[in-house]
């Protein structure tokens, strides 16, 4: 089985706390993946992870979400980039140090476009690496942009040019809430399922991150998610809490947790 697992940057950092790694949880998922990697011997990952509090405070104070002119705007989108690299070393390290075949192929380096748009991304090597049983790694990060200079790409808007050629038959993604609010900010009724037919009765109750998220939180994720099981209805998405020891094991086995979101409610 083939999956793409998110780690979102609410999970893995503290988003309240600039540039504030939580490497207790980052140790344990690593443990969870290993433990199911290991287990079956068919399951193929591609790990994408966001940039919480190291990203998404560079990207705020320095203001390079979607346009990068000025020299000044260069220089952040740089401290962005810096940031964002920084947080993906440290999941680097845990991820290796649980005998996990893990290896990063930045964005930054391999993807450009145009008007927000994918226009060249050598795809070869993450190919490759899942051929190969190894685990690829991409993340949140600036990339160049023809028209806008420089701009930032979250892990879900990377994945979405991945879907056709590598077909994946889930997309996991991990944060901190235990799945899509039906009363946010109550936070009392969790969404069990979402199809396009039901969204747009949901969507008005459905926010942002409570925390800085300059990729648009909850929200940008649920409609890019919808985008998702309709151009590819046999791909099932899963929007779940990581925070709990054995949910990213459950994930990973099929098991059902959090909001699914698919075409039908069959």
């Amino acid at each position: 089985m083939r999956v793409f697992l998110k780690l979102g940057g609410s999970l893995i950092t503290d988003k309240d706390q600039p540039y504030t790694a939580r490497r207790d949880v980052i140790r344990r998922i690593a443990a969870e993946i290993a433990n199911c990697w290991q287990k079956d011997p068919d399951l193929q990952i591609l790990l994408g992870h966001g940039s919480g509090s190291f990203g998404h405070y560079a990207a705020k104070d320095l203001g390079t979400r979607d346009h990068v002119d000025s020299p000044q705007e260069w220089l952040g989108f740089q401290k962005v980039w810096a940031a964002a690299h920084a947080l993906n070393q440290i999941l680097l390290e845990e991820m290796s140090a649980a005998n996990l075949p893990v290896i990063s192929l930045p964005p930054s380096a391999a993807v450009s476009a145009q008007a927000r748009k994918p226009r060249q991304w050598s795809t070869y090597p993450i190919q490759s690496a899942l051929e190969h049983n190894l685990i690829p790694i991409i993340f949140g990060d600036v990339i160049f942009d023809e028209e806008m200079g420089g701009i930032i790409y979250s892990t879900e808007d990377l994945f979405l040019p991945l879907l056709p050629m590598l077909q994946p038959q889930m997309v996991l993604l991990a944060g901190k809430e235990p799945g899509v609010w039906a009363d946010y900010p109550k936070n009392t009724r969790v969404i069990p399922l979402i199809t396009p037919a039901s969204y747009a009765a949901t969507s008005l109750t459905i926010q942002s991150s409570a925390s800085i998220d300059v990729t648009g939180g909850m929200a940008a994720k649920v409609q890019l998610m919808l985008q998702t099981v309709q151009a590819y209805p046999e791909i099932t998405v899963r929007i779940f809490s990581g925070e709990e020891s054995g949910t990213i094991s459950a994930a990973l086995q099929g098991e059902i947790i959090g909001t699914t979101i698919k075409t039908k409610s069959e």
